[in-house]
Formats: structure tokens, C-alpha cells, sequence
């Protein structure tokens, strides 16, 4: 009985009265950067190794010249989870975790410009006293910047 009313409840979650989608909440984002920020982190440890084996055993640091390459380079591997993710079956681990896709505005899958913009925005978005994710809080759409920048949403499956 439990089940029948859980699987209900569900299908009444995913799909709005008039069987538009529906968008993710920050709650629910949230956990999904949480999520995603364990596959980033290991990505990053293992790029830091192999940075580490190619510098002669060292860490890079702030005074190396390679350092601004080495930056880069975790700037563009973690981008390029999210772009992969995104374009292949639009969700990362920690989306399809708590079961939520990515959806553009015109039902294709997003460009790599659009990942990048997507991407950029979500940091500035972060970095601007998380003025970016606030934003959902007062639409309706409860679209942060980098859905606007991207003509992106995030909805639930």
C-alpha cells in the first residue's frame, strides 16, 4: 500500500498539473553540487599527481611559472566533467543521484559554449555572495544565472 502511494506522490512531483516540468528547487541543487563536488575533488587529486610526478616529486606552487598552467588545467578538467556529463545524457553523478537532467530551452542538448557559459556563470554566480543561487529564490522559474546565461534549466526526472 505504502508503495502505490509513494509511486503516486512521485509521479505527482515530477509533472505540474498542466504537464509542464519541474524545476529544480536550491535545496535539491544543492545536494547535487555536493554530490558533484566528490567526482571534481577526485579529478583534481588525480591531476595534482600527476602535476606533482611531472614537477620532480614537488608540489606547484604560487612562485613556479607552471603554476597559472596548473590552475588552468583543474579549471578545465572540472569543466570538462560537467561538458561531458551535460552533452552525453544531461546529468552528472550527482544529478542523476537526485534525479534531476538538464534541459535547454529548446530541448537540445547544450553546446560547448553553452557548458562553458553555463559553467563560468555558476562561479561567478557562487563567488558574488551566492547571489547567483539566490536568484532562484525569487523567481518563479526558479532559474539561477547560469540558466539564464545558458538557456539552460534544471528539472526533475
Amino acid at each position: 500500500m505504502d508503495k502505490i502511494s509513494n509511486s503516486k506522490q512521485r509521479e505527482k512531483d515530477l509533472n505540474s498539473a498542466d504537464g509542464a516540468p519541474v524545476y529544480c528547487r536550491l535545496l535539491r541543487r544543492l545536494m547535487v553540487i555536493l554530490y558533484d563536488s566528490f567526482a571534481v575533488l577526485s579529478i583534481s587529486f588525480l591531476l595534482t599527481a600527476l602535476w606533482v610526478t611531472g614537477n620532480s616529486g614537488e608540489a606547484v606552487t604560487p612562485g613556479q611559472t607552471v603554476y597559472p598552467l596548473y590552475l588552468a588545467s583543474l579549471f578545465l578538467a572540472a569543466w570538462f566533467y560537467f561538458a561531458i556529463s551535460w552533452r552525453k545524457g544531461g546529468a552528472t553523478l550527482g544529478m542523476r543521484a537526485w534525479k534531476v537532467k538538464l534541459l535547454t530551452d529548446t530541448g537540445d542538448k547544450i553546446s560547448w559554449m553553452g557548458s562553458m557559459l553555463r559553467f563560468c556563470a555558476a562561479w561567478l554566480g557562487l563567488i558574488v555572495f551566492a547571489s547567483g543561487f539566490i536568484l532562484s529564490l525569487l523567481r518563479k522559474d526558479r532559474a539561477c544565472w547560469h540558466d539564464l546565461v545558458s538557456h539552460s534549466r534544471l528539472v526533475r526526472i
